[in-house]
């Protein structure tokens, strides 16, 4: 349980980094996602 976790966190954060990778490449800007990952991550995430 706690390795389906930690994979689909590392997936989750990867993807959210790949996001904010090609919107920065863009020029351009989710603040609303943005809010959420900042808030949302620290709770859900054990890989920090």
């Amino acid at each position: 349980m706690n390795r389906e976790r930690r994979t689909g966190n590392t997936r989750f954060y990867k993807d959210c980094t790949e996001y904010f990778r090609a919107l920065r490449k863009k020029g351009e800007t989710d603040f609303a996602f943005e809010d959420e990952y900042y808030f949302t991550m620290p709770a859900i995430s054990s890989i920090v």
